[in-house]
């Protein structure tokens, strides 16, 4: 299944989208940008609210630009759950499906799979109105999915909860959407959307595409395509890896032939992305006794100058991370490229923001 996008343009009075081309074919696409982007805008038009002034709209080889909403097989959730309040949470699933679809053995199959997927089978006859924000919002994925959509879009549908909520569910949304096989277009201006959530990231910018490409892509750009994009890579690593032991609160994770720490404890073989702070990370010309449990000896490969501090970016063998030092500590260590000296964090430092089976 494959979106393509070719020369959008939309214009208002104040504001013009466009023109921009993108496409998708799998996985999750995070659109990130700041409020009055475009990013609403651009998803509006997909799903056929909006009409272009430009350009196509191409889904599955099929020319869309100009077809109805309700002939588009997009699914859409929003930022607030648009459930229906009389009705209770397995009457607003199956809402819109035929009498002959609700009959049909496969169809609930799936349907069934989607509502223990989502988790939300315990609670099928709860009245709307007795729902938590991330259940309401749970509710409205499993009301799209069961409609077998082509392509699925998200208008931010976690930014109207609270932390904890958002972070749970930020974490479950990728699993769900990735069993789904459905490609999905995610728009926000959360970075740890991004983290979490995206195969791929586009920065959309006052109605301009300012970049595009693989998530690996876009943090490791040593010079990003925009500011928001700088923002969104500054100051932290991100790395990834599969899950090898798991016991008492500590999780190691392999990247390559490398072990490293994390708290926590997550099934063996459980892929898992974590972002580690530049700061948090301790350089040591000479081997030191510490409780930290991450220790890497690792080969110095630039030295960049900023201007209260320097960032020292490390390698070990294919395991790339900066650490960021004060210029009094970088005078103390006099260090310089292609030293080998140790980095040092605590299993405390990586921050969990994405995981997978």
């Amino acid at each position: 299944m494959t979106l393509e996008i070719i020369d959008l343009t939309i214009i208002f009075h104040s504001f013009t989208l466009g023109p921009l081309s993108l496409s998708i074919d799998e996985g999750i696409m995070v659109v990130l940008g700041p409020t009055g982007s475009g990013k609403t805008t651009l998803i509006n038009s997909i799903a056929g609210i909006l009409s272009p002034d430009k350009g196509k709209i191409i889904l599955d080889g099929l020319d869309i630009t100009k077809i109805p909403i309700e002939s588009r097989k997009v699914g859409y959730v929003f930022q607030d759950s648009a459930l229906f309040p009389h009705l209770n949470v397995n009457q607003n699933i199956l809402f819109g499906l035929t009498s002959r679809e609700i009959q049909n053995e496969e169809r609930i199959a799936m349907v069934r799979k989607i509502i223990g997927d989502l988790g939300i089978d315990n609670f099928l006859h709860r009245r709307i109105d007795g729902l938590s924000g991330g259940e309401l919002q749970k509710v409205s994925l499993a009301q799209m999915l069961v409609r077998k959509p082509k392509i699925i879009l998200l208008d931010e549908p976690l930014s109207h909860l609270d932390p904890p909520t958002r972070d749970k569910l930020r974490i479950e949304l990728r699993s769900i959407l990735k069993k789904q096989r459905i490609p999905a277009i995610y728009v926000t201006h959360f970075e740890d959307d991004v983290l979490a959530l995206a195969d791929s990231v586009s920065i959309l910018n006052y109605g301009r595409l300012e970049g595009t490409g693989d998530l690996e892509q876009i943090l490791n750009s040593s010079q990003p395509s925009s500011s928001f994009l700088s923002h969104l890579t500054s100051g932290t690593n991100y790395i990834t890896g599969k899950v090898v032991k798991s016991e008492e609160g500590l999780t190691s994770f392999e990247i390559g032939s490398h072990l490293l720490y994390t708290l926590g404890e997550f099934p063996i073989g459980t892929k898992i992305g974590v972002i580690l702070r530049h700061e948090d990370i301790i350089l040591s010309k000479e081997k030191i006794k510490t409780s930290a449990r991450n220790i890497l000896f690792v080969q110095v490969t630039d030295i960049v100058y900023k201007s209260n501090v320097v960032d020292i970016h490390l390698k070990i063998n294919e395991l790339e991370i900066v650490s960021r030092i004060t210029k009094l500590a970088m005078k103390d260590l006099d260090i310089s490229i292609n030293d080998n000296i140790y980095a040092i964090f605590k299993a405390s430092a990586p921050h969990l923001v994405r995981k997978e089976n």
